[in-house]
């Protein structure tokens, strides 16, 4: 989307997640699961994993992988990427 389109809208960074230098839930199980993979798919892995933990606090694997299944990673780390959303959800 152009920049202009999100005039007035509500916009959420991955540098917004943290709570100054705390990490949220979500970043730590990232870091302890190490889920953090070359930088260029985390931040949105971050922000869709965050939004699906929005919608649904306790999603099954399955509901993991449609949740992030826009996100491409290269690194192919997904595996630890679904352990993290699995222990941020308390699961």
């Amino acid at each position: 989307m152009l920049a202009v389109q999100a005039d007035g809208a509500s916009i959420e960074t991955v540098e917004g997640l943290a709570d100054g230098d705390e990490l949220n839930k979500l970043q730590a199980a990232f870091k302890s699961k190490h889920a953090l993979q070359c930088g260029y798919c985390t931040p949105g892995m971050l922000m869709s994993s965050t939004a699906l933990l929005r919608k649904n606090p306790k999603p099954t694997e399955d509901e993991i992988r449609k949740g992030l299944q826009g996100n491409i990673c290269r690194c192919t780390g997904y595996w630890n990427i679904f352990e993290a959303v699995k222990e941020a959800s308390g699961q």
